[in-house]
C-alpha cells in the first residue's frame, strides 16, 4: 500500500470539492477538538488531534462527497460520528437508514466542517478499491470503521446499533 498516491491531508468539504469523478480511498483525520459529552469511554484509547478516524472507497469519489457531507443516512461514517456525538436519528420515507433532524444534520455538518481533514487516493480504475479499503482497514484499524477488530471499533458499532435501535422503535 505504500505505492498509493495520496494527496495532503485538507480540509474536508474543500478537499471534496476538489476531487475528480473517478474512483479512489479516502481517510478521515481528527484536525480539531473532540465535544466533551461525546460518548467515548476513558478505558478506549483516546482520540486526539492528528488521528486517523476512517478509511472509505468510492467508485466516484465526486459523487461520494455529497454522502458525507448532507446525508447521514447514506453514510456509515456519519451515522457513527452522529451517534458518538449524540445526535437524534429519526426515519424518513422508505430509507434503510435513519437521518438526523434538520437540525442535527446541520449541527453534525457544522462540526466536521471544523474539525476533520481528508487525504484521497485516486485510482485509475475501481477494480482494486474492495481489497485495497479491507487491507487498510485491517492494517490501520481506524476507530470508526465498524470492523470489531478493536475495542473502539466494538464501542462504536454499539453505539450506532443503540442509536439505530431507538430511531426504529420511536418510528413505531
Amino acid at each position: 500500500m505504500s505505492e498509493l498516491k495520496w494527496t495532503a491531508t485538507a480540509p474536508a468539504k474543500s478537499a471534496w470539492q476538489a476531487m475528480p469523478f473517478a474512483p479512489g480511498l479516502y481517510k478521515y483525520y481528527l484536525s480539531g477538538g473532540l465535544p466533551k459529552d461525546m460518548n467515548w469511554p476513558a478505558e478506549l484509547t483516546p482520540l486526539k488531534r492528528g488521528d486517523l478516524l476512517y478509511v472509505g472507497k468510492a467508485t466516484n469519489l465526486k459523487g461520494r462527497a455529497k454522502h458525507h457531507d448532507i446525508q447521514t443516512s447514506k453514510s456509515t461514517f456519519r451515522r457513527s460520528l452522529a451517534a458518538l456525538l449524540g445526535l437524534q436519528a429519526q426515519w424518513h420515507g422508505r430509507s434503510a437508514h435513519p437521518r438526523l433532524t434538520d437540525v442535527d444534520e446541520e449541527v453534525l455538518s457544522v462540526w466536521m466542517t471544523q474539525n476533520l481533514s481528508v487525504q484521497f487516493c485516486v485510482l485509475p480504475d475501481a477494480a482494486p478499491l474492495a481489497d485495497l479499503e479491507e487491507a487498510m482497514r485491517a492494517e490501520l484499524c481506524p476507530p470508526l470503521n465498524r470492523d470489531g477488530r478493536t475495542p473502539e471499533q466494538v464501542h462504536v458499532s454499539e453505539v450506532a446499533a443503540a442509536a439505530h435501535g431507538k430511531a426504529l422503535r420511536e418510528k413505531g
